[in-house]
C-alpha cells in the first residue's frame, strides 16, 4: 500500500510538473507569439513611418521648388510691371537707371544673382551678375528651353500673360529663371509696342540656396544632383520643355528605424512583460507624431511671417490681432492698432535702388521691434507699411505713449552702409473698446487715420474718428467727379495778364486751370489740384493746360505765356518729350514760354530737379521759381538751379501791412534777386498802393486783380487791344 501511495504521489507530482511545464511552455509560446506579432507590427510601423517621412520630404521639396518658381514670378511682376521702369527703359540715356535698379540689385538680392535686359532680337541692353557687369549672352549662358519661355512672353505683348518662370540649365548649374516684359502698371504710361524689352532674372540653386531650403524644411544633407545621378526617391527638376535637368536629393532620416532600434533591446530584455513593450511602442509612436506636428507648426509659422523683415505678415497680423481682440472681449479690455506708412520710401528706392530700400526695411523692422512692449504684435503689411497691435488694460491711465516713440525713432536718419537715408512716417491709430471692433474693421480705421496724417503734412500721428469715413466718402466722390470731368471736358483755361511795373501794359499771360462742374459748380483749384496730384491725373490736366495755352498764345507771337507745372509732372520721365512735342506742334517760340514750379520739389529731389531743368533749358524754355517767400525760400535754390525769373508769393505782399519790417523784408528779397540778375514778378497785387510800392522796390512785372482778373480766351483780344505792350500784334482770336 505504501508503495502504491508513493507511486500515486509520484504520478501526481509528475502531472503537476507537466501542467506547470505546459503552462510555462504555453506562456513562453504566447510571449514569443506576442513578441513576434509586436515586432512585426513595429517593423510595419517603422516602414510606414519611413515611407510617410520620405513622402513628406518629397512633397516638401516639390513645394520648395514650386515656391521658388512662384517667388521668381512675383519678383518679375514687381520689377517689370512698374510705371517708373516703363518710363525709364524706353527713353534714351536710361542705362544708369537700369543698372542701378536692376543690375546692381543682383549683388545684395536673395531673389536673383544674374539680371539681363533684352531688347528686340534678344539684343543685350544690360547684363549683370552678382553686382558686376556680365559679358556672356543668354544664348550661350542658358539652355535652349530659354527660347521657348522668351517666345511665350513676347507673343503675349503687354498683356498680363507677358511673364514666364521656370527652371533652366545654365553654364553655372541649375537656376530658376523669370522673364517679364517691361510694361506699365497703370494706363497713364504707354510703352512702344515695337520696342518692347524683356527683363530676365536668374537665381542659381547654389550651395547657400540649397542649405537655406534644407534649413527651412528640416531636410538633412540636402544636395543638388545632376540628371545622370538622379535616383527614384529624389525630387526632379524639369525645364519648361519637360526635360529633367537635375534634382534635389537627401539622406532619408528613417524615423521609424530609429524608433525601432531604440525599443528593440527593451523588448528582448523583458519578453514576459508585454505591457512594457506597449508603453515603449506608445512612446515611439508619440515621438514620431510629435515630430510631424512640430513640422506642421513650423510650416504654419513660416506662412505667417514676412520674408524680408522676419516680422509677421498681413495674415499673421490678422491671426494674432483677432486672438488679441477675442481675449480683450473676455477680459473687458481694449486693443489699440497703429498703422505706419513710411514717408519718402519711394524716393529711397528711386534714388538708391531696391537693394537699399530692402535694407532700410530691415533696419526699420529691427528698430520698431525694440519699441513694441511685451504682449504687442509687430507686423509688416507689405511695401513700406507696418502695423503694431497692443492690448490695453482699462484703468491703467490710458494707452502707452508709443506714438511719440515712433515719431522720435523716425526723426533720426538711418545709416545704410555708407549712405545716410532720411525717411519719415505717418501714423494712424484706432481702438477696439472692450474688443467690440473686429480685426478687419480695426485695420481699416487705422488705415484711414494714417491717410489723414499723410494728407495733413506727414510726419505725424492721428487717431481715427467717425468723421473720417465721411471725409473719405467725400474724397472718393470728388475723385470720381474729377475723372468724369476730365472725360466730359468740364475743365477750361483762363488767362491772367502780367503787366509792366512802370507802364502797366500787358507783357505776358499766366494760364490757370478752372473746373466748372455741372453738379458742384465752380471747384477751387486748391481742392482739385492736390487731388489730381495724388491720383496721378495731374499729368493729363497739366498737358491739357499747356496745349491750350500754346494754342491761344500762338495768336500773339510777341507775348509771353507762363504755365504752372506740378512736381508730379517733373517726376514723369516722359514729361520732357511731351513738352518738346507740344512746342514743335504749336510753333510757339520756346523762349516765350515760362514754366513755373514751386520750391518744395527741389527740397526733396535736388538731383532730379537739376536734370529736368537742364533738359527744359535745352529746349529753350524759361524756368521760374513760383511762390517764393511762402516756404523755405533758400538762396541756394536761386544760385544752384539758375532760374530765369522769380515770382513773389502773395504772403510777402500782405507783409507790407506789418509796417517797416515787411517792407524791409521785401526790399531785401528784391535786392537779392537783383544781385543774382534775376527778374522778379509780384503776384496778388490788389491795390494801387501795392503796385507803386512794388515798382519802387524794384519789381519789373506785376500781376493781380488790380490789373485784371483771369479771363477766358474769348476775352483776350479786347483786353490785349487796350493794354498790350508796344510791339505786340493783336489779332482776332
Amino acid at each position: 500500500m505504501r508503495k502504491l501511495s508513493n507511486i500515486l504521489q509520484k504520478i501526481t507530482r509528475l502531472k503537476r510538473q507537466n501542467v506547470v511545464l505546459l503552462l510555462l511552455v504555453s506562456f513562453a509560446l504566447v510571449v514569443v507569439v506576442v513578441v513576434a506579432i509586436v515586432l512585426t507590427a513595429l517593423q510595419t510601423i517603422a516602414s510606414t513611418t519611413n515611407a510617410l517621412d520620405e513622402r513628406r520630404s518629397r512633397q516638401a521639396m516639390s513645394g520648395a521648388l514650386a515656391m521658388m518658381r512662384n517667388q521668381m514670378a512675383t519678383t518679375m511682376h514687381d520689377y517689370a510691371v512698374w510705371d517708373d521702369a516703363a518710363r525709364a527703359v524706353y527713353v534714351p540715356d536710361s542705362q544708369e537707371w537700369i543698372v542701378e535698379n536692376f543690375g546692381l540689385a543682383s549683388d545684395a538680392s536673395d531673389l536673383f544673382d544674374t539680371a539681363y535686359l533684352l531688347g528686340p532680337g534678344n539684343t543685350v541692353v544690360m547684363a549683370y551678375q552678382r553686382g558686376a557687369r556680365f559679358t556672356v549672352p543668354p544664348s550661350e549662358f542658358l539652355s535652349s528651353a530659354f527660347d521657348v519661355m522668351m517666345k511665350t512672353v513676347r507673343d503675349a505683348g503687354t498683356s498680363d500673360e507677358a511673364e514666364a518662370s521656370g527652371f533652366l540649365q545654365t553654364k553655372e548649374g541649375v537656376a530658376v529663371v523669370g522673364i517679364s516684359t517691361i510694361r506699365a502698371a497703370s494706363t497713364d504710361v504707354t510703352v512702344p509696342i515695337d520696342r518692347l524689352q524683356q527683363l530676365v532674372f536668374i537665381r542659381h540653386l547654389d550651395r547657400h540656396k540649397v542649405a537655406e531650403i534644407a534649413k527651412t524644411y528640416l531636410i538633412r544633407d540636402l544636395r543638388l544632383v545632376d540628371a545622370a545621378n538622379l535616383h527614384p526617391g529624389a525630387a526632379p527638376i524639369k525645364d519648361p520643355a519637360g526635360k529633367v535637368i537635375g534634382g534635389l536629393a537627401w539622406i532619408a532620416q528613417a524615423p521609424g528605424d530609429v524608433s525601432y532600434r531604440q525599443v528593440r533591446p527593451y523588448i528582448f530584455a523583458a519578453m514576459s512583460i508585454v505591457g512594457i513593450f506597449v508603453v515603449l511602442l506608445v512612446i515611439a509612436g508619440g515621438a514620431v507624431i510629435g515630430r510631424l506636428r512640430g513640422d506642421e507648426i513650423a510650416a504654419r509659422r513660416a506662412a505667417l511671417k514676412d520674408r524680408l523683415s522676419g516680422l509677421r505678415n498681413r495674415t499673421g497680423l490678422f491671426d494674432g490681432l483677432q486672438a488679441m481682440i477675442d481675449q480683450a472681449k473676455d477680459r473687458r479690455d481694449d486693443v489699440m492698432l497703429f498703422y505706419l506708412d513710411m514717408d519718402g520710401f519711394k524716393e529711397v528706392n528711386d534714388v538708391y535702388g531696391h537693394a537699399t530700400g530692402d535694407r532700410l526695411i530691415k533696419s526699420v523692422a529691427a528698430g520698431l521691434s525694440h519699441l513694441v512692449p511685451e504682449g504687442g504684435i509687430l507686423a509688416r503689411l507689405g511695401g513700406d507699411e507696418f502695423a503694431i497691435a497692443l492690448p490695453i488694460k482699462r484703468g491703467d491711465g490710458g494707452p502707452p505713449p508709443l506714438e511719440a516713440h515712433i515719431l522720435d525713432f523716425f526723426s533720426e536718419p538711418f545709416v545704410i552702409g555708407d549712405l545716410i537715408v532720411v525717411a519719415g512716417v505717418s501714423v494712424g491709430n484706432a481702438i477696439s473698446p472692450l474688443g467690440s471692433i473686429d480685426a478687419e474693421e480695426l485695420l481699416r480705421r487705422a488705415d484711414i487715420a494714417m491717410y489723414k496724417a499723410k494728407a495733413e503734412g506727414r510726419g505725424r500721428a492721428i487717431a481715427y474718428d467717425a468723421e473720417m469715413d465721411a471725409v473719405l466718402a467725400e474724397r472718393k466722390a470728388l475723385e470720381a467727379a474729377l475723372r468724369s470731368g476730365i472725360h466730359s471736358n468740364e475743365f477750361y483755361v483762363v488767362y491772367q495778364p502780367v503787366v509792366d511795373a512802370v507802364s502797366h501794359s500787358i507783357v505776358g499771360l499766366e494760364a490757370l486751370l478752372r473746373w466748372r462742374s455741372p453738379v458742384m459748380g465752380m471747384v477751387s483749384p486748391d481742392i482739385f489740384i492736390p487731388l489730381a496730384e495724388t491720383t496721378g491725373l495731374i499729368d493729363k490736366l497739366g498737358l491739357f493746360v499747356m496745349e491750350e495755352a500754346l494754342r491761344v498764345v500762338r495768336t500773339w507771337p510777341q507775348i509771353g505765356i507762363s504755365i504752372n507745372v506740378s512736381p508730379a509732372q517733373f517726376r514723369n520721365p516722359f514729361f520732357i518729350p511731351k513738352v518738346s512735342h507740344l512746342l514743335e506742334e504749336s510753333g510757339v517760340r520756346p523762349s516765350s514760354v515760362t514754366l513755373e514750379v514751386t520750391e518744395g520739389y527741389f527740397i526733396h529731389n535736388p538731383e532730379q530737379a537739376r536734370h529736368m531743368i537742364g533738359a527744359l533749358n535745352g529746349l529753350g524754355v524759361r524756368m521760374a521759381l513760383d511762390d517764393f517767400g511762402a516756404g523755405f525760400s533758400s538762396i541756394g535754390y536761386l544760385r544752384q538751379f539758375g532760374f530765369d525769373r522769380l515770382k513773389l508769393d502773395r504772403s510777402m505782399i500782405r507783409a507790407l501791412e506789418d509796417g517797416p519790417r515787411g517792407r524791409d523784408m521785401l526790399q531785401a528779397t528784391l535786392a537779392l534777386a537783383a544781385a543774382l540778375d534775376i527778374p522778379v514778378t509780384a503776384e496778388g497785387i490788389e491795390t494801387e498802393e501795392e503796385a507803386v510800392i512794388l515798382r519802387l522796390c524794384g519789381c519789373d512785372h506785376l500781376q493781380g486783380y488790380y490789373f485784371s482778373r483771369p479771363v477766358e480766351a474769348s476775352a483776350l483780344p479786347a483786353l490785349l487791344a487796350d493794354k498790350a505792350a508796344p510791339g505786340i500784334v493783336t489779332l482776332s482770336a
